[in-house]
């Protein structure tokens, strides 16, 4: 029961998709690059991040998302350079998208500020033969590619300080829509299509041992109801962080981050769903690893954000 109810809701989806699938992620601090390309150069230092996510577990065949990106300064801290893998599977559908991505930084107020472009390419493939069709000579089955590759843009402007951080993008903002009629992708500007990002945070010094950092995730789609994530996250020694969050689509949020040494930086977070929905499945699991490679200058503590 549970394979169909998510094959169906996977086709639907993508019939209806005009932009690429986005996966949801608890850890927006620290992989921020996954959704705005200018947080490339901002750890101060060559920074690779991967992760991993599995949605909704107990389901077959659910969202699984895995994340690679490595980033760092160059040219006097004026420019930051990235690269973005992912790839995203739904049931029949999975997509890899790699994106370069270039960002701009100036001092402002006390703080930098980034400008950030992302540039790449999706491969989308679909195994159609893994479906059963009543009518083997649906026009729906027909006529859709098994395999498409098409551009892939991001845009995003960052700003931080020691204290807080403002983000705002427009992660693969590139919208497409399937061609029933001829079986191909056509490609517009329709930015109804897009997601719009918006990430804040606050760190507060309760104690020289203990930090405070609430932050907000907004995500915004013109045909989908605002989605916010609320996290709040205590810093022990700069060594581990206890975090709780809710995402407004009744899911609470654990969270526990570990600093290994100034180098390594281990996150797992797992989502509760008190909904109907979550009878169904088991929550759904995130890990993710940051290495830091060098520090390109003196630090007192490695970066939160």
């Amino acid at each position: 029961m549970n394979r169909i109810i998510l094959s169906i809701l996977a086709i639907l989806f993508t019939f209806q998709m005009s932009g690429q699938m986005f996966p949801l992620s608890d850890h927006y601090v620290v992989n921020a690059l996954a959704i705005n390309p200018a947080y490339a150069g901002c750890q101060d230092a060559l920074s690779l991040t991967a992760s991993y996510r599995d949605q909704w577990a107990g389901f077959s065949d659910a969202p699984k998302s895995y994340i690679l990106s490595v980033h760092t300064p160059v040219f006097n801290d004026r420019v930051g350079l990235g690269l973005l893998v992912e790839n995203n599977s739904i049931g029949i559908f999975k997509e890899t998208t790699i994106l370069g991505n270039y960002a701009y930084r100036m001092e402002l107020h006390g703080g930098k500020l980034a400008l950030g472009l992302g540039f790449g390419f999706t491969v989308y493939n679909t195994a159609w033969n893994k479906l059963i069709a009543a009518d083997a000579n649906d026009i729906q089955l027909m006529n859709n590619p098994a395999s498409t590759v098409l551009p892939a843009f991001s845009l995003g402007t960052y700003y931080y300080t020691k204290k807080y951080f403002i983000g705002i993008s427009m992660p693969l903002f590139l919208s497409h829509e399937l061609d029933k009629s001829t079986g191909k992708y056509k490609i517009d500007n329709n930015f109804s299509g897009s997601n719009y990002f918006f990430t804040t945070g606050y760190e507060v010094g309760i104690s020289p041992q203990v930090k405070f950092l609430p932050s907000v995730l907004i995500k915004y789609h013109p045909d989908n109801t605002i989605q916010i994530d609320y996290n709040a996250q205590i810093n022990l020694k700069d060594r581990i962080w206890l975090g709780i969050g809710y995402r407004n689509k009744d899911i609470l949020i654990g969270m526990l981050q570990c600093q290994l040494n100034y180098q390594i930086r281990m996150a797992y977070s797992y989502d509760y769903d008190f909904g109907s929905i979550g009878k169904y499945m088991n929550g759904s699991h995130e890990i993710v690893l940051n290495y830091i490679f060098k520090f390109e200058r003196k630090v007192i503590g490695p970066r939160q954000f």
